[in-house]
């Protein structure tokens, strides 16, 4: 990935957590990836900000310290999610879901959001692929 501050990444909890938390399996190639943040601006939608900051991490102030950071660069934009909620919730409930998969309600969120045309995304930071591949595959957004 060619480093730029005019790409806008969409970050996965799941890589916030890895980044934050030794503890975690993907801590060390998370650590390896953040480096290619700081070039970045990126979108956070809410349900991101909820799964992140769960009570177990915000119980870790130099987590969330270091979280915090990553929140107030410039180039940061918190996305509302209203418009997917409701689409997202009918997906994650249906016996047959559009895309033929299961997915978490924040996942669908995150897969309309890589969907919608007119949200700018040029890559995502997430650990588990097979959960975006297709979306991204379809708008030419890159798996980080």
């Amino acid at each position: 990935m060619r480093h730029s501050i005019n790409k806008v990444a969409l970050v996965d909890s799941g890589f916030w957590i890895a980044l934050l938390d030794k503890r975690d399996q993907h801590y060390d190639e998370a650590q390896q990836k953040a480096e290619m943040l700081l070039d970045l601006r990126y979108v956070l939608p809410w349900p991101i900000l909820y799964e992140t900051l769960r009570t177990r991490f915000v119980r870790r102030p130099l987590a969330v310290g270091k979280f915090k950071s990553f929140l107030k660069r410039p180039g940061t934009t918190f996305l509302e999610d209203a418009k997917y909620r409701a689409a997202a919730l009918s997906d994650t409930l249906s016996e047959r879901p559009p895309s033929g998969r299961v997915f978490s309600l924040v996942d669908n969120v995150l897969r309309m959001i890589i969907a919608d045309t007119t949200v700018k995304v040029d890559c995502v930071f997430t650990f588990n692929k097979r959960d975006f591949i297709d979306v991204c595959s379809r708008r030419g957004v890159e798996i980080v």
